[in-house]
């Protein structure tokens, strides 16, 4: 192994050493033909020769000389053709007989050409006499090493020329046969387009089986008698009132984001007071803010400017009150669908048995969850005691919790003889649609959501399930003030029968509705049966009489 990296490592020095000596050579012939050009040559001051011999100083005629003729000269010399002492015109009978060259041989080509050989220091040649008596230049020796370095650089050059002919003629016929590819591979893309199209065209059967599918389709599609029926009994009457609001806020937003388009949706209007800074953006609160009249921050209101959706929402009420109010002959035998029913009362010292019995029951208390509230808080020891029992034998009931409230909620319903089957989620927004993330209550987390836990009793097979989702997406009003959507689902849920809300507010009066609570205007009551009860027990008709017992 050794052995094999040393002759490696010879061989590269020997490389290295002709290489830089072929280089040395090039610059030389290079400052040659420069002076040949001139008709003249000077030989390297390093290289004397003897007196007998001739010098490249000699002044000679330029003579045109073929490269061809000197490629076969040099290569002559090298390969030892010749038996030294040989002279110029054996050299040319030589040339002449062996090599055909585009510009023939002549004594005068030769003896130039080896002058400057010898002025390369290739051979070393001297004047003398030839046999046919004219002067002739006689080669008298040579340099083996030089000669062959040069004769390799020729073979090279050779090597290369012929290797570039070969790659351009397969260069040429590749071009050829990748065009022979191409237009083969083309036609065979078309056929295999046309034929991919054939098979993907669906067949008759397939055509009528597609075609009897839509139909069958079609069919189950069409909404069934019941499905009418049911349509028919919660359609609003008059039609649909309820719009959207448009996601640009307000309608000079709208109008550049959508320029040109005319938008039917509800719009918002900033409300710009005299302190209003709106470089500081919108309120937190919004419509809830309790420092409206001093806060810096922007506020909105709803824009009627360009529709007349409020005289609408009037006339429709109106309509609604008239419709609920009136009975005819037709319909004494349907349920009677009375208007929104109060009594002002302390829901704790009330004889609920004046008021029936009840199908849904929804509650909101104000529990005491430890916090700063606008209004009072009953004791937990008050919820449990309270007589929801004797209200409901059948049916549901919705109880509003939060925070703490939670758990004593759901104590509460198990006191009150019901089973929780499930539970509503409220998720809080703002003014303009977005979701609520900075809630007034909560201790640790700012709370965006609300908890409404749904009871069961006795028997509701009569009930529509399944109708509504358990999750509200609504708007935060004032304080303790639930979505009105609530309504609508229990409407869903019991259509046309006997509702009852404890803990309500004047704006929490609804249709078919009994509300109970402290802060209500007075007492209004149309049910004959529970108007007569009432008057029996109350015959002052003031329920807030009764104090209630101290705890």
């Amino acid at each position: 192994m050794s052995d094999t990296w040393s002759d490696i490592q010879e061989h590269k020095r020997r490389q290295e050493s002709l290489r830089e000596r072929l280089q040395k050579r090039r610059r030389e012939r290079q400052g040659i033909n420069a002076g040949e050009g001139d008709g003249t040559a000077t030989p390297p001051p390093s290289s004397p020769q003897p007196a007998e011999e001739v010098t490249s100083t000699t002044k000679t005629e330029v003579v045109k000389v073929d490269p061809m003729l000197e490629n076969h000269l040099i290569e002559c010399l090298w390969a030892s053709t010749f038996i030294l002492p040989v002279d110029s015109l054996h050299i040319l009978n030589h040339l002449l007989t062996k090599i055909k060259t585009d510009i023939p041989a002549t004594r005068e080509a030769v003896e130039n050409l080896l002058q400057k050989f010898a002025i390369q220091d290739f051979i070393s040649i001297k004047k003398g006499t030839a046999k046919d008596g004219n002067p002739c230049v006689i080669v008298t020796d040579k340099d083996h090493s030089k000669l062959d370095a040069v004769a390799q650089e020729l073979n090279n050059d050779t090597d290369e020329k012929s290797s570039s002919r070969k790659r351009k003629r397969e260069s040429e016929s590749s071009d050829t046969s990748a065009k022979g590819a191409i237009s083969s591979k083309s036609l065979k893309t078309d056929s295999d387009d046309e034929l991919q199209a054939l098979l993907s065209m669906p067949t008759m059967k397939e055509q009528e089986t597609k075609k009897v599918g839509t139909d069958i389709l079609d069919l189950l599609n069409v909404p069934s008698h019941q499905q009418q029926s049911t349509l028919e009994k919660f359609k609003s009457q008059g039609g649909a009132f309820v719009h959207e609001f448009c996601e640009s806020g307000t309608r000079a937003d709208c109008q550049k984001n959508k320029p040109g388009q005319i938008c039917k949706k509800v719009h918002f209007r900033k409300i710009l007071q005299k302190h209003t800074d709106e470089s500081l953006g919108d309120c937190s609160f919004l419509n809830t803010c309790f420092h409206m009249d001093t806060c810096k921050y922007v506020h909105y209101e709803v824009d009627y400017n360009d529709m007349e959706m409020k005289k609408k929402e009037e006339m429709e009420k109106e309509k609604n009150k008239v419709e609920t109010t009136r009975t005819s002959k037709k319909e004494q035998n349907k349920i009677i669908l009375y208007p929104p029913q109060y009594i002002q009362c302390d829901v704790r010292t009330l004889d609920t048995s004046i008021l029936g019995k009840f199908s849904v029951i929804m509650a909101d208390p104000p529990w005491d969850i430890h916090m700063e509230l606008p209004y009072g808080t009953m004791a937990d020891d008050e919820m449990r005691q309270l007589n929801i029992p004797a209200l409901q034998d059948n049916g549901y009931i919705f109880l509003w919790v939060t925070g703490r409230a939670m758990e004593l909620g759901r104590e509460c319903l198990e006191l009150w003889g019901y089973e929780r089957c499930d539970e509503l989620i409220w998720v809080k927004t703002n003014q303009l649609q977005r979701l609520i993330r900075t809630g007034r209550t909560g201790h640790w987390l700012n709370h965006g959501k609300e908890h409404c836990l749904v009871g069961v009793k006795g028997d509701v097979s009569g009930f529509n399930r399944g109708m509504d989702c358990d999750v509200l997406v609504a708007e935060v009003r004032e304080t303790s003030h639930k979505p009105d959507e609530i309504y609508g689902l229990i409407e869903r849920l019991a259509p046309g029968t006997r509702k009852l809300e404890i803990f309500g507010r004047q704006h929490n009066i609804q249709p078919n509705w009994i509300t109970l609570g402290n802060q209500l205007d007075g007492v209004h009551l149309l049910e004959p049966d529970v108007v007569a009860r009432f008057k029996k027990r109350y015959p002052d008709g003031n329920p807030l009489s009764t104090k209630p017992k101290p705890s």
